[in-house]
Parts: C-alpha cells; structure tokens; sequence
C-alpha cells in the first residue's frame, strides 16, 4: 500500500527533473546561445617568381568568415589560422552578434609541386567550428603555349643557385678563345642526355624546370632549351637578345634558342648539339621549322599570330 506522503514527493521530484531537463535543452538549443559557423574558401590564384630562389610560386588568397548562426551574441571569439598545423596567427573579437559575420583574407605563397594546408578554427563560451583549405601547388608541367603565357616564363630561371653555379663553372674552364655563348651552348649538348618524357616521367610532355635538368642529366628538346636560355641569361645577355622558340614544321613541334650575337643579327641554336654544329649544323636541324612563339624569364611573344592555340610540345 503506497503512503500517502510518498505521492507529494514523486511528484516533486519529477517536476524538478522536467525543470532541470528543460533549463539543459534551453541553454543548450542555438536560439538561445550563440552558434559559431566557419567558411574558408580560395578568391584567386596565380604562379609568380620566388625573388630569392628564381624557382615558382603558387599564390592564393584564401578568404575566411566566422558567422554567428545562433541567437545569442558570442562574446570574445577567438580565432586561429594554422598553416601545416603550425600556427600561422591567432586574433580575437570583443563580440559577435546574431546574425553577425566576420570575414578576413590571407595570401599564402606555395613552392611549386608541394601542398599547403590552411585550416581555421574559432571559439567562443558556447561554441567552436573549424574549415580548412588545401592549396595544391602543382606546377604546370604540358600546356598550351595560348592559354598559360605566364608560366612558360617561369622556366627560364637565371638567377636559381644550380644555373649560377654551372655557368660560373663553364665560363671559368673553357677555352679563353671560345666565345661564351658557344661554350655554354657546347656544355649542354654534351653533358644532358637526351630522353623522352615518356620514358623519364612516364608523361607524354613534362616540362623541366633548368634545375631538374642539371639534377637528372636528361631532357628532351624544350629542356635543353629551357636551360641554354637560363644560362646565356644568368651570363648576362638580355633579356631582349635571347629566347626559347616554339616551332612547327610539317605538323611537329620543336624548341630551339635564338641568339641576338650583334653585328651578326639573330642566330638560331639546336641546344641538344654542340659547337661543331654552329652554322651549317643548326642551319639543317632547324630548317623547315616556323617559329609559333617565343619567350624568356621576362618576356612572351607570338611570332605570327596572336590567338594561335599551341599543344604541347612532343618530339
């Protein structure tokens, strides 16, 4: 038989219950709290040129926004921006209403064919979130000349610790007689070996970046190329005296240096042989092919018209 005074108290007891289960769900539910929601995107990117290596760089601008979705303010939220889980900064907000968005941008530099993480996170009393962003610097390796005119310049790198260096090495051991464009010239086309893309990097047209041509003594026809031109570059020619040539000739793709050498006018150099080949030799390589477009560490051109669509290079 239940005691009379024992019903009061059940009932009391569930009433301060339901009171403490309805107080947990009221400060719990985002009308009644604040809410944080993060957003991370990329706005824009680019290849640009490292000034201290020579070598490319991929540049995003990465933006962010912290929003407040609940329908409480949220007082001092702090945010961190991490890079490779590093932190990168760290700031804070006095408060952020409901409804209120806070939004800031940071442009981030990716040395090429690596990646970067970029997350951010944000807390305050009531309530964290975090987005991330990952920039993927993979560097252009075949394109066509008419829809990246700016990354084929960044091959031509003068100013890269490894063209230095070899330039400087050659120029100080050759012949004193040998004029330095023809020992440079000699130089590649007796020390890289000729390879198909294929073979090396099981890709139909993989362009080399001049350091990746002195690491791995390889290259194809625009390798070659890339890295005479780097190295009359880092000798000091200008940059109005010397490109890499994009040709054709009959349906076949082929790249060459052209050389301004003054009062002998412009001269065409078949990088992949060596100076017993000047004149007569490079004239019979190279005849038959017409020059599409031309370009060095500074400067792109078309040599005839200007909306020409180039495929990549295969030789």
């Amino acid at each position: 038989m239940t005691s009379k005074r024992t019903v009061p108290i059940a009932i009391a007891v569930a009433i301060a219950a339901l009171v403490v289960i309805a107080g947990f769900l009221f400060t719990q539910s985002p009308i009644f709290r604040a809410a944080l929601k993060v957003s991370a995107y990329r706005t824009s990117e680019s290849w640009s040129r490292n000034n201290i290596t020579d070598l490319p760089d991929y540049v995003s601008v990465v933006e962010y926004s912290v929003s407040n979705v609940g329908g409480a303010a949220a007082a001092k939220v702090d945010i961190t921006v991490r890079m490779d889980q590093e932190i990168y900064l760290q700031k804070s907000i006095h408060a952020l209403n409901p409804s209120g968005e806070y939004t800031d941008s940071l442009t981030v530099s990716v040395t090429y064919d690596f990646s970067r993480s970029v997350a951010i996170e944000a807390y305050c009393p009531d309530s964290h979130d975090s987005a991330s962003v990952l920039l993927d610097a993979e560097l252009p390796r075949s394109f066509a000349l008419a829809d990246e005119q700016d990354v084929p310049k960044l091959y031509i790198t003068p100013n890269e610790g490894n063209v230095m260096s070899t330039e400087d090495s050659v120029i100080r051991n050759k012949f004193p007689l040998i004029p330095n464009w023809i020992a440079l010239r000699d130089w590649v086309g007796n020390n890289i070996d000729y390879r198909y893309d294929s073979n090396v990097h099981g890709e139909a047209d993989f362009w080399q970046l001049p350091q990746e041509t002195l690491i791995l003594r390889t290259g194809d026809c625009e390798d070659f190329s890339i890295l005479l031109c780097s190295l009359l570059r880092a000798n000091g020619w200008s940059a109005n005296d010397v490109y890499v040539v994009v040709g054709e000739n009959d349906g076949s793709r082929h790249a060459w240096v052209k050389i301004n050498l003054g009062v002998l006018g412009w001269y065409n150099i078949e990088p992949q042989a060596d100076g017993w080949n000047t004149l007569i030799g490079d004239y019979l390589r190279l005849s038959g092919y017409t020059a599409l477009g031309y370009f060095n560490d500074s400067q792109f051109h078309w040599a005839s018209h200007a909306n020409a669509t180039v495929t990549p290079i295969l030789d």
